[in-house]
C-alpha cells in the first residue's frame, strides 16, 4: 500500500469513479475528486464521508497544474467520454478528452512526481473476442472511435512507464460494468436503459437480434479492484483485465430485466437494425488479476441485476 493516503481521483463524480471513491474511502485513503467546472456532482450525493473536491479539466494543463501537488501518493484517471455511439457521431471530442486529456493527466503526474497511476481503459480495445475468453496478451484491434481514443491512451500511458521512473503506471481494462448510479440517458448503457424504459412504461428497444454477447462485471467489484491492483507493488505497465468470464447476450438480459419488472418480454421487446461499431462478443479472461493481486468476482450478474433493478425503481416508478 502506498505510504501517502492522499490521492486523486479524476472522473470521481462518474458511475465507476463514485464508486471508487467510496472504495478508497473504506479502506482509509484521503480522496481527492477531479471534476470540470460543469459537472454533475449527484454521485458523490451517496458517498458517506466528505471528500475535496477540486474543479479542473482533463483538457486544461493548466487547470492540472493546479490540482495536483508534489505530495499525492497517486492519481486514478478514471475521465473520459465512454459511449460509442457518441464517438461515431462526434469522434474529435473524444480524440480531445479521451486521447489528449490522458497525455496531460501523464505529464502532469510526471512533473509533479506521482508515485503511481492508475489508468482505467476499457475491454472494447480488443475488439469482437470470436472464441475464448480474451487475456491481456490477445491482439487489440478497436472497432470504434471510442475504443480507438482508449486504445491511443493506453499506448500514451505505457510509452510513460517504459520512458520515466515516475509515476509507475497500471493499466485497468475493464469489462462491462453495471450497477446503481450509471448513466441512462441518450448515451446511457444497456442496463439502465432498459430498465428505465420498462419503469417509465416503454418498451426495451434492442439493436441488432440481441444475440450480441457481454462480460458484464457489477461495478464494486470493479472498484475494489481498482483498488487492489493500486495497493500492490506490481511491475510499472502492467496491464489487468477486471473481467468475470462469463457471457450474457443482450436479448437475455432484457428477458431478466422484464422478469423483474413483472412483464411479459413478448410485449415488452423491440427490435431495431444493428448499429456500426457494436461488438458481436465480448468475454474477458481475469485469472491475471487472480493470480497477482488475489481479486475475482464477487457478486453474480443475476444479483448484481437485482440489486441495480432495486436502485432504479424507486427513482422511475
Amino acid at each position: 500500500m502506498s505510504n501517502n493516503k492522499r490521492v486523486l481521483v479524476t472522473g470521481g463524480c462518474g458511475f465507476i469513479g463514485s464508486h471508487l471513491v467510496e472504495a478508497l474511502l473504506e479502506k482509509g485513503y484521503q480522496v481527492e475528486v477531479l471534476a470540470r467546472p460543469n459537472c454533475d456532482l449527484s454521485n458523490l450525493d451517496y458517498i458517506p464521508k466528505k471528500v475535496k473536491l477540486v474543479k479542473a479539466d482533463v483538457e486544461s494543463m493548466e487547470g492540472l497544474d493546479r490540482a495536483v501537488d508534489d505530495d499525492l501518493g497517486g492519481i486514478f484517471h478514471l475521465a473520459a467520454l465512454i459511449n460509442v455511439d457518441q464517438s461515431i457521431s462526434d469522434p474529435k471530442i473524444f480524440l480531445d478528452v479521451n486521447v489528449s486529456g490522458t497525455f496531460n493527466v501523464l505529464e502532469i503526474a510526471r512533473r509533479k512526481g506521482v508515485p503511481k497511476l492508475v489508468y482505467m481503459s476499457t475491454c472494447e480495445v480488443y475488439g469482437n473476442i470470436p472464441a475464448g475468453k480474451a487475456d491481456e496478451g490477445h491482439p487489440l484491434n478497436p472497432r470504434s472511435p471510442y475504443a480507438a481514443s482508449k486504445f491511443a491512451a493506453e499506448r500514451y500511458a505505457l510509452a510513460y512507464a517504459y520512458t520515466y521512473e515516475r509515476p509507475k503506471i497500471y493499466i485497468v481494462r475493464g469489462f462491462n460494468q453495471f450497477g446503481p448510479r450509471q448513466s441512462w440517458g441518450k448515451y446511457g448503457a444497456v442496463i439502465p436503459k432498459f430498465m428505465t424504459a420498462l419503469l417509465a412504461g416503454e418498451p426495451i428497444r434492442i439493436f441488432g437480434s440481441g444475440n450480441q454477447t457481454r462480460d458484464y462485471v457489477y461495478v464494486r467489484d470493479t472498484a475494489r479492484g481498482i483498488v487492489d491492483i493500486f495497493d500492490k507493488d506490481l511491475p510499472n505497465g502492467e496491464i489487468i483485465n477486471l473481467a468475470t468470464g462469463v457471457e450474457q447476450s443482450i436479448k437475455d438480459i432484457a428477458e431478466k430485466i422484464c422478469s423483474l419488472s413483472q412483464k411479459d418480454p413478448a410485449q415488452w421487446i423491440k427490435f431495431d437494425p444493428g448499429r456500426p461499431g457494436e461488438l458481436v462478443r465480448s468475454c474477458g479472461d481475469y485469472s491475471k488479476a487472480k493470480g497477482l493481486i488475489g481479486w475475482e468476482p464477487r457478486t453474480t450478474f443475476d444479483e448484481g441485476l437485482k440489486e441495480t433493478f432495486q436502485w432504479y425503481k424507486p427513482r422511475f416508478s
